[in-house]
């Protein structure tokens, strides 16, 4: 999977405006479980709207890993050197296994199980910490299925063994041959055709059954012999009696693997339904928000209406108010007008009366000085009246005096 697309994450261009979309898919992967659909998702739409449609439904079909196989990425992720010390003893395993009947080779192989099953635990202590992270709620005891999927390495297909170093497993690693892993487990050598191992890049060396080997020295005793058949033919039911208790514990993996593919399918229905009342919810909620927007666009609009009428009506009332506030003041001014020639007339007869009174008060001083001469003058007439008036009565005395 590799594209370089227009965009990136977050919606802003990147340097070089593209999206690398192999990191992207790392970026993906190392996400927590929970973030992994929604994540996926938006990359999806991102590449499909930069017009990459290839990259996009590739992005689209990326299933959802499980808890185990998330914690097996994460594993490939932060202990890489262990990881591929994982791998190297699996192939060293299978190595092993299809040497086992050499001479040595049992020794070899229990020596590469025990090595392979250490690596195992190891990884194994450092998973419960990686749950513990991913806060899982998910049914079973997924350490169990995870120890199935490292424990099945050897015998894995190598896409999901390149998967598993890449970190990218959306599933548990299953078993290729569940009797040759169970073989494989047990230390003990593969029960297949010396050919069946072709397809593992390797040929398996020939071996050749004790009782072959010891003919070549020569004919036995009839009694070893006897006893040679009978031990074989004891080997021979134990041998059956354990292909039998393997081909029940096959039969039984077999049936928990369709279990798994059961429960897989029916998680996705689940995610598949999720989704569609997601994506329902989410129709609904954008006709109920248009809907919502719409009326507040009306609301907005009405109010609008509104306040522009309100605003007429406030304009025609100021301007009534202002042409009444003219006439107002032309009718005042007009008024003071008048007032103020009045009082200017009202002044200059003030005035006039003013030089008027001084005129009349000046004459009043000369009538008051006349009549006061004319008083001093009846004074001096009546004085001299008096005066006249004893002298005559002086004069009528000697008249009288002299009369007689």
């Amino acid at each position: 999977m590799a594209s370089r697309t227009k965009g990136t994450r977050g919606g802003a261009p990147p340097p070089g405006g593209v999206i690398d979309e192999e990191e992207e898919v790392d970026d993906l992967y190392k996400k927590p479980l929970g973030d992994f659909t929604r994540a996926r998702d938006e990359l999806a739409k991102r590449l499909r709207q930069a017009g990459d449609k290839g990259a996009s439904d590739r992005l689209k079909a990326l299933r959802r890993p499980t808890a185990a196989a998330w914690t097996l990425n994460q594993l490939a992720r932060r202990y890489p050197q262990r990881m591929e010390a994982l791998l190297d003893a699996g192939e060293r395993l299978r190595d092993a296994q299809r040497g086992a009947l050499a001479p040595g080779g049992a020794q070899e192989l229990k020596a590469a199980s025990q090595k392979h099953r250490a690596i195992v635990n190891e990884l194994l202590r450092a998973a419960p910490a990686l749950f513990a992270e991913g806060g899982y709620r998910e049914k079973g005891n997924p350490m169990d299925r995870l120890r199935d999927s490292l424990l099945a390495t050897p015998t894995a297909s190598p896409s999901d063994l390149e998967l598993l170093a890449r970190g990218r497993l959306s599933g548990d690693i299953e078993p290729g041959d569940l009797s040759d892993m169970l073989g494989l487990l047990r230390g003990r050598p593969s029960e297949r055709p010396a050919d069946a191992g072709a397809d593992r890049g390797s040929k398996a060396p020939e071996a050749e059954a004790p009782a072959r080997r010891g003919a070549r020295g020569g004919k036995e005793p009839p009694k070893r012999q006897k006893r040679a058949a009978k031990e074989r033919g004891r080997e021979e039911q134990r041998a059956a009696k354990e292909r039998g208790r393997e081909e029940q514990r096959a039969a039984k993996e077999r049936g928990r693997a369709a279990e798994e593919r059961e429960r897989e399918k029916q998680r996705t229905a689940r995610e598949r339904a999720q989704k569609a009342k997601l994506a329902a919810e989410e129709r609904h909620g954008k006709a109920r928000r248009a809907a919502e927007e719409r009326e507040r666009k009306a609301k907005l609009a009405a109010e609008r209406r509104e306040r522009k009428e309100r605003l007429a009506a406030e304009q025609r009332q100021q301007k009534a108010q202002l042409a009444a506030a003219e006439r107002d003041r032309d009718q005042a001014s007009r008024e003071a007008a008048r007032a103020a020639r009045e009082a200017e007339r009202l002044t200059k007869e003030a005035a006039r009366m003013s030089r008027a009174a001084e005129k009349a008060e000046e004459a009043a001083r000369t009538a008051r000085k006349r009549a006061g001469e004319a008083e001093r003058r009846a004074a001096e007439a009546q004085q001299k009246a008096a005066d006249g008036a004893g002298r005559l009565e002086a004069a009528e005395d000697r008249l009288d005096r002299l009369g007689r």
